[in-house]
């Protein structure tokens, strides 16, 4: 019985205990909740696989008549590249949530262009 006890609280213990990691994740997602506005190099800078800004400046994006105003050439001379480009839908990553190497959920900003490369809409997918 003595063991099982200090075995639980020494259980507890570990479980109670926040490692490093958890406090920059902790801090990362807090500092993704602040907007701040479109910069475009600070738009394509990555960090590893991920975008380091974008998740705070998406819908500075979304929302930007002037932006929805541009043609296609105009957007890619803004934005960059994009990550995904298919018929007629320029996809770019805004976060991406991996289990090792496994994707869990990703969020990615669409642009659909019509046939003139004029914007139709953009929309952000989770």
């Amino acid at each position: 019985m003595k063991k099982f006890v200090l075995l639980l609280s020494l259980i507890l213990v570990i479980m109670s205990c926040k490692s490093d990691q958890e406090d920059k994740k902790t801090s990362k997602l807090a500092s993704q909740n602040t907007e701040i506005p479109f910069n475009k190099d600070k738009w394509v800078l990555k960090e590893g696989k991920d975008y380091v800004y974008r998740e705070q400046m998406y819908e500075a994006v979304l929302y930007n008549d002037t932006i929805r105003s541009l043609n296609e050439v105009e957007l890619i001379a803004l934005l960059g590249d994009p990550d995904y480009n298919e018929e007629g839908h320029l996809y770019y990553r805004i976060s991406e949530t991996r289990m090792m190497n496994w994707k869990v959920k990703t969020k990615t900003m669409v642009v659909k262009l019509v046939q003139d490369g004029s914007i139709e809409w953009i929309k952000v997918h989770e």
